[in-house]
């Protein structure tokens, strides 16, 4: 079982930065490691949130009570992009350095989204590698429960990462709308898991999976229903 503080690989840059990852990858625990110091906003907070939807110069009103040059941590920034212009005018104004946080990267390719024209690095936060984790790696383990902090810590990982699951159709796939047939994709989620390292192939008319065995690859026979594809034969 790793412990609850994992030392991370990942170093932070000397400017500002986005820090971007899926959910459960230690991102806010790592900031608050290594920036203690630093001013937060957390858009978690929903009582916060919703103040700077309804109107955005409340941010700005708080950012002008820091001293020029302060650290501010923007976590949760993309549930609210419309901030970054204000963050773009106090890093020219006041030389305030930001580390803004998320984990979604659609929104920021959407039209009209400040990126702050090249201001701020990108920065990934991914899950545990065997580095980090030192003697406390296990190849089959991973394999099973893969390596995302909150799922490796948890004592009853089975769990966590059903709820996790939960989560990220919630979240990122119901709440952007990025399927129509919500059910449909969460069936299809054991069946990439299941076949997840695997080659898929076309031969004619229908998909074929290959696999390693042995060292060598072979072609799967089997294919389940929800994969084989195979043109409607005409009357």
């Amino acid at each position: 079982m790793a412990p609850k503080l994992q030392p991370r690989i990942l170093e932070p840059p000397k400017g500002s930065f986005f820090l971007l990852g899926p959910r459960g990858t230690g991102k806010s625990t790592w900031l608050r490691t290594v920036l203690p110091r630093a001013h937060t906003v957390n858009l978690l907070d929903e009582a916060l949130y919703q103040s700077y939807l309804a109107d955005v110069s409340l941010f700005a009103a708080e950012l002008r009570t820091l001293k020029p040059g302060s650290l501010v941590v923007v976590d949760e920034i993309l549930r609210l992009p419309s901030l970054l212009n204000e963050v773009h005018r106090f890093m020219e104004e006041k030389r305030f350095r930001f580390v803004l946080c998320g984990s979604s990267t659609r929104k920021l390719k959407q039209s009209g989204t400040n990126l702050l024209a090249g201001r701020a690095v990108r920065r990934e936060m991914h899950p545990f590698i065997p580095e980090e984790l030192g003697k406390s790696f296990n190849l089959e383990e991973t394999l099973r429960w893969g390596a995302l902090p909150m799922i490796w810590a948890s004592g009853e990982r089975r769990s966590a990462l059903e709820v996790y699951v939960q989560l990220y159709l919630r979240e990122e796939i119901q709440a952007e709308a990025l399927v129509r047939n919500l059910p449909g994709f969460a069936r299809f989620l054991p069946i990439a898991a299941l076949f997840h390292g695997q080659v898929l192939k076309r031969r004619g008319r229908r998909w074929t999976f290959s696999s390693v065995e042995g060292g060598r690859w072979s072609r799967s026979r089997s294919r389940p229903a929800a994969v084989t594809r195979s043109r409607p034969r005409a009357d």
